[in-house]
């Protein structure tokens, strides 16, 4: 039950340090997280998905996530370079649930930090703990290689614990995939992100210029 003791740490934080401040802060923690896990290197995609799927990757850590092979990214030229993963259920959504049984409500502060990241950051936050995920998610991708090449990651869709959703247009065009398939990945996932090789000149960016 200690978990729900971040009620009254993410109300704290607002009041004391401000929305922007309890932002700042979790974009810390998120920062952080990544830098202890340190660095990786794979030979291929193939090898990097199946580190993946048997947890030895980073990326594992947020619970399971699961490489939809079937949507591989390519570049101009036809070669992949990256691939849509999709997180099966928030490593929050536990604490989440808890906080509403034992609490009662989530705290005003969590709706007013996703508000304001959306504002002023990234319109991808459905609530205050994606700070968290999507920073550590940034920083990660800087840590892997795969076939010599560094990573990056871009934030597609997200579902909230009440249902509410967040879907990124600009990314989804940059990497050319279908704003409606990947909504309806939200059904069975909580989170559904890009990982690509950093650099890569995408095909929906051509198609954009």
């Amino acid at each position: 039950m200690l978990d729900v003791a971040l009620v009254s740490l993410i109300q704290d934080m607002s009041e004391k340090a401000g929305v922007e401040g309890t932002i700042q802060y979790w974009l810390r923690v998120g920062e952080n997280l990544a830098r202890r896990m340190g660095k990786e290197a794979y030979m291929g995609w193939p090898s990097f998905n199946v580190a993946l799927r048997e947890g030895r990757t980073a990326f594992s850590i947020e619970g399971e996530v699961t490489a939809l092979t079937d949507l591989a990214i390519t570049d101009v030229d036809g070669d992949v370079v990256g691939y849509i993963y999709a997180l099966r259920e928030c490593v929050f959504n536990p604490t989440i649930t808890r906080i509403r049984y034992s609490v009662g409500e989530v705290p005003e502060a969590d709706r007013l930090v996703a508000e304001e990241y959306n504002n002023s950051i990234q319109d991808t936050a459905v609530c205050n703990f994606c700070v968290i995920h999507q920073k550590f998610r940034e920083e990660v991708a800087k840590n892997i290689t795969v076939a010599g090449q560094q990573l990056e990651c871009l934030q597609l869709a997200d579902r909230g614990f009440t249902g509410e959703t967040k879907i990124a247009s600009d990314s989804l065009k940059k990497i050319g995939i279908n704003e409606e398939y990947v909504r309806s990945l939200l059904r069975n996932y909580a989170c559904v992100y890009a990982i690509i090789m950093h650099g890569a000149r995408l095909r929906g960016e051509e198609e954009e210029a």
